[in-house]
């Protein structure tokens, strides 16, 4: 076992549901931040889509790597969250990995190995590269695995803002004879490719905004008319401009 994992006894990962992979140390999640997957309104087919590649993943067959992606606010990774947290009591752990240590994420892999009881989400949240970022060459690498194969319980669940990761200009789009810069375009757009499940987030229509609304008034007990929190929110939204999950629990907050 890798030396930063020796203290990590096999009754700290019974214990704990959620970890915190940093500077090439895995710390337990004392207080996981607990989502439940009906409080996420507004994001049926994605939470089906997630739902069922879990379940595949938790019955031991085979299930892709996610990737989560479209606008800010959207619940993409309130949603990994949530399923996460549904799956705990099947073996289910998840593993949070910043982006300055993802290419570390291979000492985990014989961490893993050892466990096969469990299955482990590597969760890498809001990830995106720079036009001159090369280390999105690297994450395939950690994707795919080395020589050494990647874990067969093990899955990557990413969320981004981005459709394909890593950005590519209309100007380099229209460079169709430039055999260098089309190359270029295949390498960025190949790292999409190494997640068999993507599922896009999009803002809410008004309906779902307001039925969200109310969800989190129950949740947060404001017993304001119906009436009385749309007109609210309608002002609200007027001004942050955004009709997504994260706007209407912020609404919900300043009352």
């Amino acid at each position: 076992m890798h030396s930063n994992f020796q203290n990590l006894k096999p009754e700290i990962l019974e214990q704990n549901f959620a970890f915190l992979f940093k500077d090439k140390t895995l710390k337990p999640v004392r207080r996981y931040y607990v989502i439940r997957l009906d409080n996420l309104v507004g994001i049926e087919r994605q939470k089906q889509k997630l739902l069922k590649n879990t379940q595949k993943f938790v019955k031991g067959l085979p299930a892709n790597n996610a990737l989560l992606w479209g606008e800010r606010g959207t619940g993409k990774s309130s949603l990994v969250k949530a399923v996460a947290y549904h799956f705990k009591d099947e073996g289910m752990k998840i593993i949070q990995v910043l982006k300055r240590d993802l290419m570390n994420v291979l000492d985990l892999y014989d961490l893993i190995y050892e466990f096969p009881q469990y299955k482990f989400i590597l969760f890498i949240d809001d990830l995106s590269f720079e036009p001159h970022e090369e280390e999105f060459k690297e994450i395939k690498t950690v994707l795919n695995g080395t020589i050494q194969a990647v874990p067969e319980n093990l899955l990557f669940y990413v969320t981004s803002n981005r459709k394909n990761l890593v950005p590519v200009s209309f100007s380099e789009r229209q460079m169709e004879d430039d055999t260098r810069a089309v190359d270029l375009i295949e390498e960025r757009l190949s790292l999409v490719d190494r997640f068999g499940l993507r599922i896009g987030f999009f803002s809410m229509d008004k309906e779902t905004f307001m039925k969200t609304v109310e969800m989190y008034a129950q949740i947060f007990n404001i017993n304001l008319p119906k009436e009385e929190l749309y007109k609210r929110a309608k002002e609200y939204i007027a001004e942050v401009g955004k009709l997504n999950g994260r706007a209407a629990l912020q609404f919900i907050k300043s009352l």
